[in-house]
């Protein structure tokens, strides 16, 4: 397992509904996306009690993010902050940053009605965004020109986290 040393923290939308990371980790899973953490016990023991799959000496996380922020404004741990994410692949930027998505689709195009979730953020979801990014900046000392959306990362063919995604900091 590669540890991360994120120098960047990178936005998405989950582009769908609004569910838990739990679920989120159930798909995630289906496409190969999960790692085995197996320390520390504290945090295995976590995993295991939300749910996640338990294997012999530890736990399979599978969901791509970091952080998932709910409609609500609950923010739920997504894979640990040390582990490389499955959630860029464009500049590498799995390997160098903490991905943190939001549920719902924020595209127009993709989602003009509302079919696929929420069509732009709640206040409680850019409320939480805020502050989980500047704690984040703290932390790992992540200058804020390095706080990205994902469609902003040359060569990242997306519209993540779309057009109706509005947010300054």
């Amino acid at each position: 397992m590669e540890m991360l040393y994120p120098r960047y923290i990178v936005i998405h939308h989950t582009a769908g509904f609004d569910v838990p990371a739990l679920t989120i980790n159930k798909y995630h899973a289906q496409l190969g996306y999960g790692v085995k953490v197996t320390s520390p016990l504290a945090l295995v023991e976590e995993y295991i009690d939300r749910g996640f799959n338990q294997v012999a000496g530890g736990v399979v996380v599978s969901i791509g993010y970091h952080y998932l922020i709910r409609a609500d404004g609950d923010v739920e741990k997504g894979r640990p902050d040390f582990i490389r994410g499955a959630h860029c692949r464009a500049q590498n930027m799995n390997f160098k940053s903490i991905g943190i998505a939001l549920t719902g689709n924020f595209d127009s195009r993709d989602n003009p009605h509302g079919n696929k979730g929420h069509i732009k953020p709640t206040l409680a979801q850019l409320s939480e965004l805020k502050k989980l990014i500047y704690y984040l900046m703290d932390i790992y000392q992540i200058p804020k020109q390095n706080v990205l959306n994902h469609k902003r990362i040359k060569n990242a063919a997306t519209s993540c986290p779309g057009d109706r995604f509005e947010f300054t900091f």
